[in-house]
């Protein structure tokens, strides 16, 4: 059966469509728009309205390249940004004017199982999602959660705490983010260790692909690993580095240039913290977790 499911994301609203056969999916497609909905809570924390209306613009675009795949159901859920907005119901109102599909706001805890059942293979994982909005850690093994936790820290929000213009800045944004994380590090440490850390989200994808010298995600990311000081080593390049600057960085988007420097310095900060010096990277997002999950559900 073809099935499809849209993220709206704290930074990336996000579709995947694909054939779910025994838990595996086969033939997918991916789209994404970048629609940055956490810098676009005002002081309030309601979403503007022209960010409402651009991102439900986007919402219905990733609907229907869905259906042109031949997608026979389409889910919508949304994250970290929504889940904080307080016309959260405005939002899921406009969105269903445009394009029918019923908007569901999942839990953090709900966003970090979906990130571990798209990549643990059955293996002892921790895995860590960094997001917009927020970063999620999950460990556990044979598809089973031991222990999962969303953090309220992501590449948007920690730009918002702390902009990162200059080094100076960059070691700030890492203090902040080790005062946020430590206490989730303490309760982590209390359990087996994984032998491996997988990273999802841009973040974690942008970081290898500027270890590889060229734009990349999804597959021609997968596996690729990056360590504790290459990631330092980029922190240390961009921090000193106008947005300009960065957007012409072979790897970097220019569409993360603002905020990409903060997303390191949770990537650093969770490697330094949870003992590992080089992380494993996924191009899969909770979507591939969420159509798996459906699959193995029926």
């Amino acid at each position: 059966m073809k099935r499809a499911a849209i993220a709206i994301g704290s930074n990336s609203t996000r579709m995947l469509a694909a054939e779910v056969r025994n838990g595996a999916l086969l033939n997918p497609i991916r789209g994404r728009e970048e629609t940055r909905l956490f810098l676009g809570l005002d002081e309030a924390g309601n979403i503007s309205p022209d960010k409402l209306e651009a991102t439900a613009q986007a919402v219905d675009r990733l609907y229907q390249a869905a259906l042109a795949y031949g997608a026979e159901s389409v889910d919508l859920f949304a994250t970290s940004a929504t889940r904080d907005a307080g016309n959260s119901a405005d939002f899921a109102k406009r969105i269903r004017e445009l394009t029918g599909l019923a908007l569901q706001i999942i839990s953090g805890e709900e966003e970090a199982r979906l990130a571990f059942m798209a990549v643990s293979e059955g293996k002892r994982r921790l895995v860590m999602d960094i997001g917009g909005g927020s970063t999620e850690w999950t460990i556990g093994e044979q598809n089973r959660v031991e222990w999962a936790v969303s953090m309220q820290l992501g590449a948007s929000r920690l730009l918002k705490m702390q902009p990162i213009t200059c080094p100076q800045d960059a070691e700030k944004a890492l203090a902040l983010c080790r005062e946020i994380m430590t206490p989730y590090a303490k309760r982590l440490s209390a359990l087996p260790a994984a032998p491996v850390m997988v990273g999802l989200g841009g973040s974690c994808t942008t970081a290898a692909a500027i270890t590889m010298g060229r734009e990349a995600h999804g597959e021609a990311v997968e596996g690729k690993t990056v360590t504790r000081q290459q990631a330092l080593e980029q922190l240390k390049m961009l921090s000193a580095m106008t947005i300009a600057e960065r957007m012409r960085v072979p790897g970097l988007p220019p569409a993360r240039a603002m905020h990409y420097p903060h997303g390191l310095c949770i990537l650093i900060t969770a490697m330094d913290l949870c003992g590992f010096d080089e992380i494993t990277i996924s191009g899969k997002i909770n979507l591939d977790g969420y159509l798996m999950n459906i699959d193995r559900e029926e």
